[in-house]
């Protein structure tokens, strides 16, 4: 040690305590380490209090090591064909890298858009590219996954392992100076009084961070965001997007299913929706070829059930019913006007299936609603997210197609039956969430045989 700082450890009042020194030792030994095996560079060390460029320099570092775990879940994007955007009062449409580059500059933005266009896709480019720019760090908070726990949005962010280290008041730090953008994936998942919770902490993220940015992606039908900012609109994919992303994913064979679809009634709309074009490229040669949404979205399920083995591991936790055990769990997150389900509910839901399974004499034993949900998460569209835990479909419109199998057996039993139409019309036709399931419902029963045509048709007339 120099003079000085040997003379301040050894005073006899010294606060620099054997076990701090040792503390601040192994520290160094930590970052000496860090920095020769993931050059991860020294830290800043325990008794320095680290600038704001340094802290800024951490807060992006894990803002691009949070990505990397996104990158690396079922949430990423299949292919990287960027997407276009329409700006309110811009008569040129955008593209998602030219939004990214100017998004720390731009007022608060509203991404909307129907179901299956892309959303959660956008913000994840966005995302990407603002980090590539060196000037931003863009934190994705699927809303979603938020909902089950009851922690703050800073909270939710800083306990992810990413920002393991960074504390609310270095984040706030950052934050008081352009650069920081949380980009809110999913207004539209949110029940009623989850969106007003939400709405009071982005009102005072906003009045204590006047220089943080907001990006938050909702549908067209729930509009009553808790910001005043510019609606940016998702634009159908061109021909060309349609072409690169059917050849990123299938090659040839995948322009000629896209060419067929150009050329097919009823579908030829659908693939400029990336959704149902990437729902349509996973489908085996040779199958019949689909013609509406409901029919792709039936055949992806039906292709992805035909695995040999992950058919057995379903049978063998569910006797070949996991369908009714996904219809339910769907009618649940629908019912509550959310995509996730927590996890005491999801259970809860299962063992109501198991008891209904009984009564209808389908089953004698009951599987156990975890032993359930462990096998749909591990084989088929149900994804564990969140601490904590909870449940969601890997894409809302699966969500809403399970959950049109509910309905349609509600539509059924409301023939004939005024007490059961008008239980119908109240619990569902009458409730806006039930919007995409009752459509999926309706076309599925105009093809069925004439009682399920008469079914719709009731449905039709009570609806008015």
């Amino acid at each position: 040690m120099c003079r000085l700082h040997g003379t301040a450890v050894d005073a006899k009042d010294s606060k620099y305590t054997v076990e701090l020194l040792r503390e601040w030792k192994a520290q160094a030994q930590k970052d000496s380490w860090r920095g020769t095996l993931y050059g991860d560079g020294p830290l800043t060390p325990a008794w320095r209090t680290p600038t704001e460029g340094e802290l800024s320099t951490r807060v992006r570092a894990a803002t691009a090591a949070d990505l990397a775990i996104f990158r690396r879940s079922d949430k990423w994007p299949s292919t990287a064909i960027a997407l276009t955007l329409e700006v309110d009062g811009l008569s040129e449409p955008v593209s998602t890298s030219a939004l990214a580059a100017a998004l720390t500059t731009l007022d608060d933005l509203i991404l909307v858009a129907p179901p299956g266009m892309g959303k959660t896709t956008t913000l994840f480019q966005i995302a990407e590219m603002a980090l590539a720019s060196g000037n931003a760090s863009p934190i994705l908070v699927p809303l979603g996954d938020w909902s089950t726990d009851g922690s703050t949005l800073l909270e939710s962010i800083l306990k992810r392992p990413a920002f393991r280290g960074i504390s609310e008041d270095d984040f706030r730090t950052v934050a008081t100076t352009p650069g920081v953008i949380l980009l809110l994936d999913g207004w539209n998942e949110l029940d009623a009084a989850t969106r007003k919770r939400l709405a009071v902490q982005v009102a005072h993220l906003q009045a204590e961070l006047p220089e943080l940015s907001l990006l938050i992606s909702t549908r067209k039908q729930v509009l009553d965001v808790p910001v005043n900012g510019t609606h940016i609109n998702l634009l159908p994919l061109s021909e060309t997007q349609q072409l690169d992303i059917a050849k990123t994913l299938r090659g040839d064979a995948g322009g000629r299913m896209v060419d067929q679809a150009w050329r097919t009634a009823g579908v030829r709309e659908l693939v400029t929706i990336p959704l149902y074009l990437t729902a349509l490229l996973t489908l085996p040669e040779g199958v019949p070829f689909p013609t509406t949404k409901e029919d792709v979205l039936r055949r992806f399920i039906a292709v992805h059930e035909e695995d040999i083995q992950r058919a057995e591991s379903l049978a063998a936790v569910t006797d070949r019913l996991h369908q009714r055990f996904l219809e339910d769990l769907a009618a649940t997150a629908t019912r509550a006007a959310n995509t996730t389900i927590p996890e005491t509910v999801a259970r809860k839901s299962v063992s109501e299936t198991d008891d209904a399974l009984v009564v209808e004499g389908q089953i004698t034993e009951k599987p156990q609603p975890n032993t359930v949900l462990e096998a749909l998460v591990s084989h088929h569209v149900l994804m564990r997210i969140g601490d904590p835990a909870g449940y969601s479909f890997q894409h809302q419109q699966f969500q809403e197609w399970y959950a049109s199998h509910f309905v349609e057996r509600l539509m059924l039993a409301s023939v004939g039956d005024a007490a059961s139409r008008d239980k119908l019309k109240a619990d569902v036709l009458n409730q806006p969430v039930w919007e995409e399931s009752i459509l999926f419902a309706c076309e599925r029963l105009a093809r069925g045989d004439p009682r399920q045509q008469e079914a719709c048709g009731e449905v039709i007339l009570a609806a008015f």
